[in-house]
């Protein structure tokens, strides 16, 4: 019940967050088939928040195993589908759960879930692939060839694209590519290494094909001109009337406290790493509405509860009039 709770909280707090959120190749997914949706990972939670967001159907994500080292977060995460993959430098007494990340990877598409999984295995605030692991490839291989097989299930190259990472206000493009079926690899399974091999080589291709590409120093101005070229077909709506921006300007002073406040507070808990726009977006999401249900009580309790009904719904309302035509 929380992962449906956050997953409709992520949809009311996206269209705020962003600017824009633009989906391509959203009708060429499989509708009743398993998915492993084979993500690039450029701003770590975040990236799975924008996948969950679009799916009717529930992810399951794998997720670096450090983080839940500690019972009480390890136990919220499970809440919203995490599951834990643990390195062989963590420690080899985890070597041990790689198992049991498979076979939760495996149980969820059984059921009819999608699992994603961010093939590059590490997460680096930058417009580019890295070079990818073995673990995609090695889980196809085993849900594709396993005892318990499921010869059905496609791997969907996915590309998330940021206009940038810190914070609000960004352009996001999520694209799916075209789907890998286990008749795509010609290796036979039984040559495993090479199998891995091919996989992901397939995998490389048609996930670059999906993710914007930009080298590390390109000038600023080459920078902001490739990254309008690329975001050119996700078009931010007119600004709307000077009504609408008087309204979005209202929003912006009444908020701007409340937000200043979790960004410094993001920005100490992750000291500004590629964790922050998650935290962020995490603070917000799920405290904004406990703020907003507290204050309107109070408004209530000494000005009328009509009052406080209507500050309610007015705060939210002013806070998506300012993303949406405030600049």
């Amino acid at each position: 019940m929380f992962y449906y709770f956050s997953r409709f909280l992520v949809r009311l707090a996206l269209p705020i967050y962003l600017k824009k959120l633009c989906v391509v190749n959203f009708d060429k997914l499989p509708k009743r088939t398993p998915m492993l949706l084979a993500s690039n990972h450029p701003d770590s939670f975040f990236d799975a928040v924008v996948i969950g967001s679009v799916l009717d159907r529930p992810i399951h994500t794998l997720t670096r195993g450090d983080v839940f080292k500690k019972p009480a977060i390890a136990f919220w995460l499970r809440q919203i589908n995490l599951i834990p993959v643990f390195r062989g430098s963590e420690g080899r007494q985890y070597l041990k759960n790689h198992d049991n990340t498979a076979q939760e990877s495996h149980n969820a598409l059984k059921a009819g879930d999608s699992v994603v999984v961010f093939s590059e295995g590490v997460c680096v605030n930058e417009w580019r692939l890295r070079p990818l692991g073995k673990g995609t490839a090695r889980m196809a291989h085993q849900i594709w060839f396993s005892d318990d097989a499921l010869p059905d299930m496609k791997v969907i190259p996915t590309g998330v694209n940021y206009e940038h990472f810190r914070g609000p206000g960004k352009r996001v493009m999520l694209r799916f590519g075209k789907e890998i079926s286990q008749d795509d690899i010609l290796t036979s399974p039984l040559e495993y290494e090479k199998w891995l091999r091919e996989f992901n080589e397939i995998l490389t291709t048609r996930m670059n094909d999906e993710i914007l590409t930009l080298p590390a120093d390109l000038p600023k101005d080459e920078h902001i001109k490739q990254l309008n070229a690329f975001f050119g077909n996700c078009t931010v709506p007119e600004k709307g009337n000077a009504l609408f921006r008087a309204i979005g300007w209202l929003g912006r002073a009444i908020h701007r406290p409340l937000y200043s406040f979790f960004e410094k507070k993001a920005a100490k808990l992750t000291a500004r790493s590629v964790f922050y726009d998650s935290v962020l977006f995490g603070l917000l999401m799920y405290l904004y509405p406990l703020i907003v249900l507290l204050l309107s009580v109070i408004v209530g309790i000494f000005a009328g509860w009509q009052a406080g009904v209507i500050l309610f719904f007015a705060l939210p309302l002013l806070a998506w009039f300012c993303g949406r035509f405030y600049k």
